[in-house]
């Protein structure tokens, strides 16, 4: 949150301040239904061994996103998105999740598929890919599951989200 100074010569801020949330001894938010992605972020996402991976591959987590395709867009405007790189080398890895009911996902499953993705159930059950994309070195993959959707550039890195594991 941001923190706003006023001055005695200011008007009063356009909106109001954000309430504090109440946290209980297991940091669980009291007042309000827990969101969950709130506590996934670029630096935590994968497994320990996707990011041990990751280094030893020589990819970077870019401060800047260069966004894949629409999909992803889609998902980053709802939800946090990733981006890794190395140099000298044209692979690259995507990430994206935000929150999503599963009847919302299982509309837009629906579209993905009658434009041509597939269901692949692997490495997570459930999970589509799309059929080709205009950068042919990357295929994105989609999977949802509690209230999550989740992008990657390559089908393999689902089966190392974090919240997929299990």
């Amino acid at each position: 949150m941001a923190t706003t100074m006023l001055l005695a010569s200011c008007s009063p801020p356009a909106q109001p301040p954000m309430p504090t949330v109440s946290m209980t001894s297991s940091s669980t938010p009291t007042s309000q239904p827990t969101d969950p992605t709130a506590a996934a972020t670029c630096e935590t996402v994968f497994t320990a061994e996707e990011y041990s991976s990751l280094e030893a591959d020589g990819f970077k987590l870019e401060p800047d996103i260069f966004v894949l395709d629409d999909e992803m867009q889609s998902i980053m405007d709802d939800g946090f998105g990733c981006y890794w790189t190395r140099g000298g080398g044209d692979v690259r890895v995507w990430f994206a999740q935000a929150a999503q009911t599963a009847e919302d996902w299982d509309v837009h499953k629906q579209q993905l598929l009658a434009s041509g993705w597939t269901e692949i159930n692997a490495p997570v059950d459930g999970s589509i890919q799309a059929s080709t994309h205009p950068d042919n070195n990357e295929i994105p993959a989609m999977a949802h599951r509690d209230g999550v959707t989740y992008y990657a550039s390559y089908s393999a890195f689902l089966g190392s989200v974090e919240a997929l594991q299990g």
